[in-house]
This record gives structure tokens, C-alpha cells and sequence, in this order.
């Protein structure tokens, strides 16, 4: 069997990816999937794969259950616990409040009963102003993770639970750790790499060479996002290939092992600057692979070293396979592997005594330049819809754009900020940024240019998406098993846009309501023909992810934002119009109208109320007790923590339980993550992202 390794690796990730996301129920369908492709594997004559999958799915199931129970059973037997301990901050940033931090904190001693608490991490969303690295005795309420659109993010950084200080932490010095050590000296480095340049270009620079975001600015940040290039901001395996191409070497040339010994001591600079990040990590332990093999003569395969390179990854703990940027990073490589394949095919051949004709070769090159950017976009686009992320459709232009530069401002950045370190390099280190910052310049321009573009953000549907990518998929690689390849490239663009086409009629009229934020007080966004509405409560978190579902959806700013908030001290998101209730006199109402939309909202002597109208399918949103006088009737109320008042809806949507939604006398549906209703207005309606609940009897 060909690369054992890498199908090893690939059936040990998916079952770890299952076992993450699935029921325990779920595996019996599984084993029985399973055990029909081993019999198809055998009918096949691929023997090998026989003995290879039971191992990656028995190995992988192991090491998650072992994983689970030695990490995460000790640290939610917490849960509900006083916890008083010595505890050293991970990371920290600024928090919603003045003087105040947002932290992660490892747990390094012993509890009130003797419990040894060494390496639990907790989220602390309210801490003193501190600095990563420092030592505190602190006194915590532990509690379970809030299931929301984080909580696969913070499990796979190895986050279980979250924290409520009790008493005021009281600083006990500093760690001795080298990751604290090491985190300092990126901070100095990607300063040394910014120190002459303006804002804009030493951001960039300094997260392109060091990782360190902290400079960059919003609007640059959202121009790369918006242009599908922010991965140029992570340091990740496209820079680390870039940097070690610089040691590329030749079979039998001079000084080949003292070559691959630099290489690969600059690997491993590059993992500990970045902090050993899951996407650096990934692509570090292929470039290792690749090099030691280099070191002793011998060849890497691609394929086999990102195998190698996913096990070794997900021992860092049982949730380590859901962090996106590890997702991403993996899908990218894997595309760009599968490009490598697809171009020795269409190669010219070398042993040919005639000329290749012109156009063969115009024909190789511009599949050279074109498939690997192509297949990473394509890889990569179902993790981002999975993630919930934004989708560029200029993607592909800006990354063919950019990616002749990233290798420039890379190598500038990082010689800058090693000369910073030397006085008496102080010219070169000048000389150095410079020439970074102009290439960093001409970036900003490319993301700024692509970010304006008319495809810029494409409002895809998910589940849709990924229906219509899976058939073109295996109609891509049914042709190409059955070597009827050249059919298989013309259907792709068909079936593409006949599901273009089909999804624009699908998606015309419907309108999608979405609660985001957090889930006491959640937001409402309700869109219909790329037109939206915002009803809009809490502080800046939730105005952030109100930001972010628009732009998933193409939409830059809203029509209407309706802030509930009557007290607020930061703005609501930027709309064409707002509607601020705290303007408005008691009992007294105010109505808009987008599209099928219509929008009323009254302010109460105790909250505030606002309907949603689309077409008689009615959608309350109440704040405070919502006491109207009369019962309201609607057919759908999205509540936070507070009980309404006298809101009569046929059915209850909450983010989180609460004990009077027992005594409620309608449908509870219930989604702690998010929850989407797909309405065709005066024809269905659809929830999604939740399960409706068992209601009691109310008591009397």
C-alpha cells in the first residue's frame, strides 16, 4: 500500500473530528461504514488498507477517550467549585471595562482540599489589568464553558471552563517559564521589525514576520479578510516554506547536510517565535520531516509528513483537532499537495525529442500558476463554511497577487528585527524595515483593492454549499478514477453554475433571522435581499459579532439597527438609519419598513418591545419585563435571561435555560450555540441550530 503513513494520519483525524462532534451512538453507524469499506477495500485487492484503518480508528479512538478522561473529566469535576489556588496568566487582553483584562489562567498549585490543579486552563472575563506571564493568588468560581459559536475554539486551546473571580487577585510574582521568555522576545522582535514605519506598514510587517498582530489595525485587518488573504497576517506554513526555500537543496550538491541543518534550526526559530501556533506547528513538523530525511539523504513525502504531522498535533490534548486555523492549515496543504499531482500529470514531457509545442507549454505554466491557489481556495472552503467564516470570492485574484511579495516582506521583516537587537546594526535594521514596509505598502494596496471588489464577500449558504461542492467533488474524481478527465474538467463548470443559479432562486424572497451575541441578551438580525435589520442590545462583543454575521452575508451596513439599550455607553453598529429607544418618550412607538420586513418598537415603563412583521409571521424581541397592558400574540419570541411580561408567543427561542421557561404554555426551542429561522414569507418557516424542548405541565 502507497503512503501508509498519510492514510493512517487521515483516518486517525476524522475519527478524532467524530468523536468530538458525534454522539457516543453515532459509532455504530460508523463501525458499520466502516466495515462496509473494508469489505470494498478487499474486493479491491488493497489489502493494506484492511489492516491500516482498523489501527488509525481503534488508535485514535483510544487516544481520545484517554484524553478526555486524564484532561477534561478533572477539570469539569470543578464545575460549581470555590477555587483557591496560585495561578499564572497564559494570555490576556484588554477587557470590556477600564483597567480591566480578559485572561486565560493556568492553575499551577493545589486547592483548599488538597486537589492538585496543575495545568487546568480557565477563562476569566472580568480580571485586573496584567501582562502574560505573571503569578496571582486568586479565589474562582468555576463554571462550565457557555455553548456558543467559541466553544470549540476555546476547547481546542485546551480552555474547559470559565471563572468568576470572588475575591481581588493578589499579584505573586513572575513565571519562570521559557514560553513566557519566548512570547517576550516576539514582542521585542516584531517591535525592532515596526520601530521606523508608519502604523499601517509596521503592523503588517511585524505580523507577517513574527506573528504579533497587536499592531494592525481594524480597517487593514478587514481589508485582508474581505480579500481572502488574512492568512498572510498568521505566520503559518506558507511563510515557513517560503523562508526555508532559501535552503532548498539540490541532490548531490555541496554541503547538503550542513544546508539542512540550517534549515532546520531555522524551523524551529520560526515554531518558538510564533508561539508553536497548531498552523506553524503543522507545517514545522513536515518542514523537520523533510529536512531530517534531507539531513541523512533520504526523501519526505508530502503526503506521509502531513500525516505524521496531524498525529503528533492532536496529542496536545482530545479537542485539538477542531481549532480552525489547524483545519485550514491542513485543508490548504492538502490542496496544494493534490495540485503538485494534478501538474505532474499535464507536464510536458521531458524525454520527448521534439519541441513541445508553445501552446502545451503556455497551457503547463498557466496551471502551474493557477491550480495550487485554485485547489487551497476550494479545499479550504469548506472548513470556512463549517466555521461559520466569511467567503471571498476575489480570493484566488488576491492571493495570486500577493503571494510573489509575502516571501520579500517575510525575509526584510525578520532581518530587521534581528539587526533591532544590535546597536551597531541600527542602518541595516533601517535599510531593512524600509524595504519591508514598501513591499508591506504595496500588500495593504492589493487587500484594499480586492476588498472593493463586487465579489468581495459571498453570502453562501452553508448546508446548500457544501451539497453542491460534495456533487462536484465526485464528479471530479469519478472522471478521473475512470480516466474520462477531460469530461470531468468540462462538467465541473456547469454543475457549478447550474448550483449558482439554483441557489439565487432558492435564496430569493427568504428571509433569514439570526441570534448572535451573547446569551442573556442576544442580538436579532433579520435579512432579506442582501437588506437587513438589526435589533440591537449589549456592549461592544455583541456589536462585533452583529458585524461579523453581516459581513458573512455581503452586507455592509445595515438599513435599520433598533437599540433596545437605554443606558448604553458604547455605540450600537453602524447603519443607515438607527432607532434608539432611550430617545423615546414612554409608550410611544416607532415603525420602519425593509422589504417584507416590517419593524415596530415601543418603549415601556419597565423595557422595551420590538415585532418583527414578515407577511403575518410574527418575531418578538422583548427587553426588561416588556409589560405591554394587554397580551401580545406572536408566533415566535427570542428571549434572554429575562422573563417577558405578558408576551403570548407559540413558541419560546432562548440561547440558555432558564427556570421560568418551565412555566411558559408553548413550544421551547432551544439553541445554546446559534440559531437561525429560514422564512418564505406566507409559505414555511424553518428553525435551525437547535432542538425543540420537552415542556412540563406548569405548576400551579
Amino acid at each position: 500500500m502507497r503512503r501508509p503513513v498519510a492514510v493512517f494520519g487521515g483516518a486517525y483525524i476524522l475519527t478524532q473530528l467524530a468523536a468530538v462532534s458525534l454522539p457516543p451512538a453515532a459509532f455504530l453507524p460508523l463501525a458499520a461504514a466502516f466495515v462496509c469499506g473494508c469489505i470494498i477495500a478487499c474486493a479491491c485487492g488493497k489489502r493494506g488498507t484492511v489492516r491500516i484503518l482498523p489501527a488509525a480508528i481503534l488508535i485514535g479512538f483510544s487516544v481520545q477517550c484517554i484524553g478526555f478522561t486524564t484532561q477534561v473529566q478533572p477539570a469539569l469535576a470543578l464545575v460549581g467549585r470555590r477555587v483557591d489556588t496560585l495561578a499564572e496568566v497564559v494570555s490576556a487582553e484588554p477587557g470590556f471595562a477600564e483597567d480591566t483584562a480578559r485572561v486565560r489562567l493556568k492553575l499551577t498549585g493545589t486547592d483548599s482540599d488538597g486537589r492538585n490543579l496543575a495545568g487546568v486552563l480557565v477563562a476569566v472575563d472580568v480580571f485586573p489589568d496584567c501582562e502574560a506571564g505573571q503569578r496571582f493568588r486568586v479565589s474562582l468560581l468555576a463554571e462550565a464553558l457557555e455553548e456558543d459559536d467559541y466553544l470549540y475554539s476555546s476547547l481546542a486551546d485546551g480552555v474547559y471552563l470559565e471563572a468568576e473571580c470572588l475575591e481581588s487577585p493578589e499579584l505573586a510574582g513572575e513565571s519562570g517559564s521559557i514560553l513566557y521568555a519566548l512570547r517576550r522576545f516576539q514582542q521585542q522582535f516584531a517591535a525592532n521589525a515596526a520601530r521606523y514605519l508608519p502604523g499601517d506598514e509596521g503592523g503588517v510587517l511585524a505580523a507577517v514576520a513574527s506573528g504579533d498582530k497587536s499592531r494592525l489595525p481594524d480597517d487593514v485587518v478587514e481589508n485582508y479578510r474581505a480579500a481572502g488573504i488574512s492568512h498572510l497576517l498568521v505566520v503559518s506554513g506558507l511563510h515557513l516554506s517560503l523562508v526555508c526555500g532559501v535552503f532548498a537543496t539540490r541532490s548531490g550538491g555541496r554541503f547538503r547536510r550542513l544546508r539542512a541543518l540550517a534549515a532546520l534550526g531555522l524551523v524551529l526559530f520560526m515554531m518558538a517565535l510564533t508561539g508553536f501556533t497548531p498552523s506553524v506547528l503543522r507545517a514545522g513538523v513536515g518542514a523537520l520531516i523533510f529536512y531530517t530525511g534531507d539531513l541523512f539523504l533520504l526523501s519526505a513525502d508530502s503526503l506521509t509528513s502531513m500525516g505524521l504531522a496531524a498525529v503528533l498535533i492532536s496529542l496536545q490534548g482530545p479537542y485539538a483537532v477542531c481549532d480552525l486555523a489547524f483545519q485550514l492549515s491542513f485543508a490548504a496543504a492538502l490542496g496544494v499537495v493534490l495540485a503538485g499531482g494534478v501538474l505532474r500529470s499535464l507536464r510536458p514531457d521531458a524525454s520527448d525529442k521534439k519541441e513541445t509545442p508553445p501552446l502545451v507549454k503556455i497551457r503547463f505554466y498557466a496551471a502551474d500558476l493557477l491550480l495550487p491557489t485554485v485547489f487551497a481556495a476550494l479545499f479550504t472552503l469548506p472548513v470556512q463554511l463549517l466555521g461559520g467564516l466569511a467567503v471571498s470570492g476575489v480570493s484566488v485574484l488576491a492571493n495570486l497577487l500577493a503571494l510573489r511579495l509575502v516571501g520579500f516582506c517575510v525575509v526584510f521583516g525578520m532581518l530587521a528585527g534581528s539587526c533591532g537587537f544590535f546597536p551597531w546594526l541600527e542602518f541595516a535594521a533601517r535599510a531593512f524595515s524600509l524595504a519591508g514596509g514598501l513591499l508591506a505598502k504595496l500588500l495593504n494596496a492589493i487587500a484594499a483593492f480586492c476588498a472593493a471588489l463586487p465579489l468581495a464577500r459571498l453570502p453562501l449558504p452553508r448546508e446548500y454549499t457544501l451539497i453542491v461542492l460534495a456533487a462536484v467533488g465526485a464528479v471530479a474524481l469519478c472522471g478521473w478514477r475512470l480516466r474520462f478527465r477531460r469530461l470531468a474538467c468540462l462538467a465541473i463548470a456547469p454543475l457549478l453554475l447550474l448550483g449558482i443559479v439554483w441557489a439565487a432562486v432558492l435564496q430569493r424572497d427568504t428571509v433569514e433571522i439570526a441570534v448572535v451575541g451573547s446569551a442573556a441578551s442576544p442580538c436579532v438580525v433579520a435579512v432579506q435581499d442582501r437588506q437587513a435589520v438589526v435589533v440591537f442590545r449589549g456592549g461592544d462583543a455583541n456589536a462585533e459579532q452583529v458585524r461579523e454575521y453581516l459581513q458573512s452575508r455581503g452586507i455592509e451596513r445595515p438599513q435599520w439597527v433598533v437599540d433596545l439599550r437605554t443606558g448604553a455607553s458604547s455605540p450600537p453598529p453602524e447603519a443607515v438609519h438607527t432607532l434608539s429607544l432611550k430617545d423615546f418618550g414612554v409608550n410611544e412607538a416607532h415603525s420602519a419598513a425593509v422589504c417584507d420586513i416590517m419593524t415596530t418598537a415601543i418603549r415601556l415603563r419597565k423595557g422595551c418591545l420590538v415585532v418583527l412583521d414578515i407577511r403575518g409571521y410574527k418575531i418578538a424581541v422583548p427587553s426588561g419585563t416588556a409589560n405591554t397592558g394587554t397580551p401580545v400574540q406572536v408566533d415566535l419570541a427570542v428571549t434572554g435571561s429575562a422573563a417577558p411580561g405578558n408576551l403570548r408567543a407559540k413558541t419560546l427561542l432562548t440561547r440558555m435555560a432558564c427556570g421560568w421557561q418551565a412555566q411558559q404554555q408553548c413550544d421551547l426551542y432551544y439553541a445554546p450555540r446559534s440559531a437561525r429561522v429560514l422564512i418564505r414569507p406566507g409559505r414555511a418557516v424553518v428553525l435551525r441550530g437547535g432542538t425543540y424542548a420537552l415542556q412540563q405541565d406548569p405548576v400551579a
